[in-house]
């Protein structure tokens, strides 16, 4: 005959399955962060650099070519994440799935926000232009 204690221990105490499937996308998307800022922004800037030396960059592409953005954006989503373990194994549940989709809402959106910042002086240079 098993306790019927058992089963709410073991859902306190242990991580959920969902928990390591939710922090498998989070940490995918925080590398896909890191890989941006390592490989891609380089060619950006130097883009940027060759094109105007005068050129005034917007702030949003100002931020991701400091960093800010997707850096920033991969750390909070691990933040997140990790609170979501802690969260998880103090038995609220809830909490952990949505700490977990709030690190994967904000890796997104620093996604997001990173690609619309680096060709946003592209589409600032496009309205410019007159046939």
């Amino acid at each position: 005959m098993t306790n019927p204690e058992e089963p709410n221990e073991a859902r306190v105490v242990g991580l959920n399955p969902v928990d390591f499937v939710l922090a498998l996308v989070v940490a995918s998307l925080a590398t896909a962060l890191v890989l941006l800022d390592r490989l891609v922004l380089p060619a950006f800037a130097k883009m940027y650099d060759d094109f105007a030396s005068g050129l005034v960059l917007p702030l949003v592409t100002r931020a991701v070519l400091g960093h800010v953005t997707p850096l920033g954006g991969a750390a909070g989503a691990i933040a997140l994440a990790a609170l979501g373990m802690f969260a998880r194994k103090r038995g609220e549940g809830r909490l952990a799935v949505g700490l977990f989709l709030g690190g994967i809402a904000l890796a997104i959106g620093a996604v997001g926000l990173s690609m619309y910042g680096l060709y946003a002086p592209m589409f600032d240079l496009a309205g410019k232009v007159k046939p």
